[in-house]
């Protein structure tokens, strides 16, 4: 792929496909094969933000290729030393599965000299780009969702609390649409985006705001408008070890009492079940679900489950006493 990228970025005129079997090693000799794999790195490079032109040429092949160097490098940042190295820290620290800062580093201009280690890898999903592309286009993003066909206009993409989330206004949910929130591993299959809409993402869209509540309330942008019919209310006790964190979450509209000893009691609406008992299950025995009985009885199952598939295991097992149990 990098050779590709060199191909096309060295050339002061578009190449045509037979030119770039015989620049690019590894290209297949028999011009079908030859397209197919030309129109697959084509297509990864496009998703991953590389812009590449198509322009006539003279000859049987009428179509030539190439990255024009103004739209693929940045203009000088101006960066002093110490802000050159800052970048390549950040662009190190963070880093999507399966990709190298290194590239984007000698984009931006940062130092390649001592990179640290990533310190957080956040995981790519294939339908990942997808929803970026679309965002980006303005286009319709189009998957199935819990067995529905969802139709989305974008709003934005975020990663939170070890999964990535897509929000925007799933157009079928109802005549005028509902701004709804996704998580994106949860989506059945590959997504697709749609011809370039003119949508606008309202002035006010908050991200934060709206994933307060995920995987709390995930059919509206506000626990207030959620429909009662998606939505479960729940009471959960969280000791002084966890309290901060979970109101922080939660917000402190869910604060239903504060007891003398730090732990609280919280009050607040669900609409993923499985996301919420996954939440309560990696708080420990620091939490315990009071209402519904139906939630608790989840938890409690799924908390056997994590405990059954440990057995005969050489893993540490969950110690002291569980609060979420019977």
């Amino acid at each position: 792929m990098t050779n590709l990228v060199l191909a096309l970025l060295d050339t002061s005129r578009p190449l045509s496909l037979r030119q770039i079997g015989t620049l690019v090693a590894g290209y297949p000799h028999d011009q079908g094969a030859l397209r197919q794999a030309f129109e697959r790195d084509k297509r990864t490079l496009r998703d991953g933000g590389i812009p590449i032109s198509v322009e006539r040429v003279d000859g049987d092949d009428q179509v030539g290729y190439r990255i024009l160097p103004e739209s693929y490098y940045l203009a000088d940042l101006g960066l002093d030393e110490d802000e050159a190295q800052a970048l390549g820290f950040a662009l190190a620290s963070v880093r999507l599965e399966g990709a190298s800062a290194r590239d984007v580093a000698t984009k931006l201009g940062a130092s390649l000299a001592s990179m640290p280690p990533p310190v957080v890898v956040l995981p790519s999903l294939p339908s990942l780009g997808v929803l970026q592309d679309a965002i980006r286009r303005r286009g319709r993003a189009a998957f199935s969702y819990r067995g529905r066909k969802r139709e989305v206009e974008g709003y934005g993409l975020v990663f939170t609390e070890g999964s990535w989330y897509s929000i925007g206004r799933d157009v079928k949910a109802s005549l005028t649409g509902e701004v709804r929130t996704f998580r994106v591993d949860r989506s059945e299959g590959v997504a697709s985006v749609g011809e370039e809409q003119s949508y606008v993402v309202p002035a006010d869209f908050d991200a934060p705001r709206q994933l307060r509540f995920v995987p709390f309330v995930t059919s509206s942008s506000d626990a207030t408008n959620a429909s009662k019919s998606e939505t479960t209310e729940v009471v959960v006790e969280v000791d002084v070890r966890e309290a901060r964190r979970a109101l922080s979450l939660v917000g402190q509209g869910a604060l239903e009492e504060r007891h003398v000893d730090g732990s609280v009691r919280l009050r607040f609406p669900i609409g993923d079940h499985d996301a919420f008992c996954s939440w309560v299950l990696g708080l420990g025995d620091a939490i315990e679900v009071c209402s519904p009985q139906e939630l608790r009885d989840k938890v409690i199952e799924s908390l056997n489950e994590a405990i059954r598939g440990d057995a005969g295991r050489d893993r540490p097992r969950l110690s002291g006493k569980k609060r979420v149990g019977p």
